[in-house]
């Protein structure tokens, strides 16, 4: 049976290392270039019919692992190396500067599927890998010692360990990748989701990719269903309207003026910012709002909103006529299909191409490449909420908050009804869906970052306070954790706090350089926890010194314990759930001695001294 295998190499002080681990039987296997019967034994292992799993694999390993099979000496090897990584050599021009051969491997490539463009060590953070160590030795340094050698072999074996653990957390997302594949007849497996729905498109309507033309200028034209009460409001859509939107021709992009991009929208007690990403409110910072038997909260989210606004207004990037639009509703008819059905992975597979050809709109390096509709999808979406909260605010709602796609919205009980009357008339002209949330509170330290109750109790949080996952650094989340339960079930913090494994406890964040705990150097990835020891020295970038933030009494935790430290500080911990309680404005909930724990030392006054 065909066997899967995650590998990486390292080229140091003149020596080649592959190692791989086959997954099925956890055997491992090492290659070092410059022992006899390296390269048949490599040529065997790659020729075997394996699937290959690295990360960062097409731009580095296979570049280098050609150039060993090809013979090239360790100088050059080098060379070719320091190149990709320094100058951002790209794979197809190492192939033709060096005469690489073509590495003919089912290989995929983890870096493009994880979800932001950070680095291995980072993700290994994120998962809470037990060993986050960094490679203990320069990559230019000249000579080693063979027990230094074998510390480079158990530093790439633990990045195996890593690369297998999110090959594995990614396994839902690659699922998906193979169905695409098949869908569309091309591998999608090493591919983000942007590059999946720019793929889908090329391949189905038969685009050619290039570099697009810039235009110098685009304008909006306001869809009809969009209609504003306000004298306020009609000025804006005036403008947006008469404005000429000027294009950075390096980027592409459009240049926003100060009045989208800087300027606030003032609708009644609530403010707004435009831009291209969406809009977002300004007036929810540090407020906690609480439901009750005569109040109503509630989410209000389009459904699937861009790709809606694209087939409501007709949006077609520019270069590829009606026969875009027609794949792209019958794309999204068939994914509503399949959610009516209840089948997920139809549901989700279809949903990549309908969501992510818009950010391939705002590439000039892509087929799709659009800025007139992309900027039509921005603006229609901004200007359709704002329509919609004048609208609910006119019949006695108040919009709590807003951002991109859906607003919270408070209103009295007997008003509720009003609302939703309210929105299906506006689904009905404008064709979108809209889809109800009710919450039970709703605490903000603003539009970004957020933790709600459900009437239901469960918990739905956002930003500093999401749970962990690959898309967020560790940040002492038993602290949010705590807090997010007590908002839900009344759970004292120090419980929740008590009965958190280790990973609660553990922030981790990448330092340019590397950072360092005195004299001992961690890495270019740094984790820690609180301790009682406040003699610690606090982590600092090894380049210049400066202290890692929030850092203060802490103590580096490059290894995770089996247990919890005896000098974990809990109480440090407790009285972070305290502040965020205080910076999503719940602070009066709070008993008066956790206020106590947050509350500044008082000023001491002093008095000028009085000459005799």
């Amino acid at each position: 049976m065909p066997k899967t295998l995650v590998f990486d190499t390292e080229l140091l002080a003149g020596r080649f290392l592959f190692k791989a681990r086959v997954l099925e039987n956890r055997n491992l296997v090492t290659i070092w270039g410059h022992e006899p019967e390296a390269l048949p034994r490599l040529r065997e292992v790659l020729e075997s019919g394996c699937t290959f799993v690295s990360f960062n694999g097409i731009k580095f390993d296979i570049p280098v692992i050609s150039a060993v099979l090809a013979g090239l000496p360790m100088e050059k090897i080098k060379r070719l190396a320091n190149a990709i990584v320094r100058d951002d050599l790209q794979p197809w021009e190492a192939a033709k500067m060096y005469g690489l051969p073509e590495l003919k491997i089912d290989h995929i490539d983890l870096m493009e599927v994880a979800p932001s463009f950070v680095g291995l060590k980072a993700y290994g953070s994120r998962m809470h890998m037990r060993w986050l160590k960094d490679l203990p030795f320069p990559h230019d340094v000249e000579y080693l010692t063979e027990e230094q050698f074998q510390e480079v072999d158990t530093y790439c074996e633990n990045d195996l360990d890593t690369t297998e653990a999110l090959y594995l957390r990614l396994k839902p997302q690659l699922d998906l990748r193979v169905q695409m594949s098949e869908e569309y007849g091309v591998d999608m497996r090493s591919k983000s989701d942007t590059q999946m729905a720019e793929t889908a498109f090329i391949t189905r309507l038969g685009l050619r990719r290039g570099k697009a033309k810039v235009p110098r200028s685009i304008r909006y034209k306001m869809p009809e269903f969009i209609t504003f009460e306000s004298d306020q409001l009609r000025e804006l859509a005036r403008r947006i309207e008469d404005t000429e939107y000027l294009m950075n021709q390096a980027t592409g992009h459009v240049i926003l003026p100060d009045f989208l991009g800087k300027d606030k929208v003032q609708l009644n007690a609530g403010t707004y910012q435009l831009g291209v990403g969406g809009i977002h409110s300004t007036h929810d910072k540090k407020v906690c709002y609480v439901a009750t038997k005569d109040y109503v909260i509630t989410d209000i989210d389009a459904a699937s909103y861009y790709p809606s606004i694209i087939l409501n207004c007709n949006l077609i990037p520019q270069n590829t006529g009606q026969k875009f639009l027609d794949e792209y509703r019958a794309i999204y008819t068939r994914r509503i299909e399949a959610k009516k059905a209840g089948n997920k992975a139809i549901a989700n597979g279809l949903k990549v191409p309908l969501n992510g050809s818009f950010g391939k709109m705002a590439s000039r390096w892509s087929p799709l490449y659009s800025p007139d509709a992309a900027l039509a999808i921005t603006l229609t979406g901004q200007l359709t909420l704002l329509s919609l909260i004048e609208r609910l605010e006119s019949i006695g709602g108040t919009c709590l908050s807003a951002n991109t796609d859906g607003i919270a919205i408070g209103a009295d009980r007997q008003t509720f009804d009003v609302v939703k009357a309210v929105v299906s008339d506006f689904e009905r002209q404008t064709g979108f869906e809209f889809e109800y949330t009710p919450y039970r509170v709703l605490a903000m330290k603003d539009v970004n970052n957020y933790l709600a109750v459900t009437t239901d109790k469960k918990i739905k949080s956002k930003g500093i306070y999401a749970e962990q996952s690959l898309s967020k650094n560790p940040n002492a989340q038993v602290s949010s954790t705590a807090v997010a339960t007590w908002l839900a079930h009344g759970t004292p913090f120090e419980q929740t706090i008590l009965a958190s494994p280790i990973e609660g406890f553990i922030s981790a964040r990448s330092v340019t350089g590397g950072g360092v705990q005195g004299d001992t150097y961690l890495g270019k990835v740094v984790r820690w926890y609180q301790t009682t020891n406040r003699d610690m020295p606090p982590l600092t970038y090894k380049t210049n010194g400066n202290k890692v933030p929030k850092t203060d009494g802490a103590r580096a935790c490059m290894i995770l314990p089996d247990d919890l430290p005896a000098d974990l500080d809990f109480e440090w911990y407790r009285k972070e759930a305290c502040k965020i309680a205080t910076n999503i404005g719940a602070s009066e909930y709070l008993t008066q001695e956790e206020r106590q724990l947050i509350a500044p030392p008082p000023k001491v006054k002093r008095t000028k001294k009085v000459k005799s």
